[in-house]
């Protein structure tokens, strides 16, 4: 069986469906963190297990509709599957470029082959293969499904604001989410300013970013009160097993993301393996949700958020499914 859940000699479903996840009211989180009205807007139930799919099909459809034959990305591992994977159900060829370092598990290898992928991975960082993939772009004519670089593909993302404002019935107080390049949290922030632009909420929600003190430009220069974002040094990072999904030394959705956190009056905060790890279990084991532990990062921001500006209402956290490995 794959890392999608499919038998070898099955084909992936066509009929899977992005978006339209699962909201839940975490009452039994609410009561381990002592405060009340925390929904849940969980990613695992879309094709590959995480929000990748919806800007994943953004890209792909898009990439059709401009005539292109082939989708390349720069990623660690979840975006290039599901990428792969909406490429393959079109037709499209997919360049999927990865770290060395991160292409060492055969199964991650056979799950992009599957799915008809081509796998280059002479590259040392993440960076390095972003980078990479956007000259493969630029000189062999493919689709560029990177993040940053003008391509709005955070426009991906815009569903799961509406999708949340539909099944709470309301604009809630805050929304938090992991942020590595800030792309999701972009996305959720112009999806509330549509509905608002439509005259359909009154209020954007307070946007929360969350991510690991082993490294994330956009909290790191929300603390230090930077008008843009701030590089780190690669040698800064201190990457894990845990926190890997939110380690970057470049955020290339960073300036967009930290704005939306300035102008939803948000906040922005880490979360270390530890807490990571430990709301992965309280999840697990109270919720019924097996989540990837670096996206219950906005957990232990929302928290802290609540520790320095008194909200009183509706807090919803946007969590990641399973890791494909």
């Amino acid at each position: 069986m794959d890392v999608l859940g499919l038998q070898k000699d099955e084909e992936p479903p066509p009929t899977k469906v992005v978006g339209g996840t699962l909201f839940t009211h975490a009452r039994n989180l609410e009561s381990l963190l002592g405060f009340g009205n925390i929904y849940l807007k969980f990613e695992g139930s879309n094709p590959t297990g995480t929000q990748k799919d919806r800007i994943s099909q953004y890209h792909v459809h898009k990439a059709m509709r401009e005539g292109y034959d082939t989708v390349t990305v720069g990623t660690c591992g979840n975006y290039g599957v599901s990428l792969a994977y909406f490429a393959n159900l079109v037709g499209l060829k997919a360049k999927i470029l990865i770290p060395e370092k991160y292409t060492m598990t055969p199964h991650r290898r056979e799950t992009l082959h599957s799915l008809g992928a081509e796998i280059l991975s002479d590259y040392d960082k993440y960076e390095d293969a972003v980078e990479a993939s956007r000259r493969l772009a630029k000189t062999e004519h493919y689709y560029d499904a990177n993040p940053g670089n003008g391509n709005e593909g955070w426009r991906g993302y815009m569903s799961i604001a509406t999708e949340i404002y539909a099944q709470l019935g309301r604009c809630p107080t805050a929304v938090a989410a992991p942020v590595g390049n800030g792309t999701t949290l972009v996305g959720i922030y112009h999806g509330f300013k549509h509905l608002l632009d439509q005259g359909i909420i009154d209020h954007i929600p307070y946007l929360v970013g969350a991510s690991t003190p082993g490294g994330n430009p956009i909290v790191r220069s929300f603390k230090t009160g930077a008008s843009k974002t701030e590089d780190l040094r690669p040698e800064e990072l201190h990457e894990t097993t845990i926190n890997e999904p939110l380690i970057s030394y470049h955020s290339y959705d960073g300036d967009d993301a930290l704005s939306a956190i300035y102008d939803s009056n948000g906040w922005a905060d880490y979360a270390s393996d530890a807490s990571m790890m430990k709301y992965h279990r309280i999840l697990r084991d109270f919720e019924g949700l097996n989540v990837l532990p670096a996206s219950t990062s906005p957990i232990e921001a929302l928290i802290r958020f609540k520790q320095h500006r008194v909200l009183n209402s509706d807090y919803v956290l946007v969590l990641t499914g399973r890791k494909f490995r």
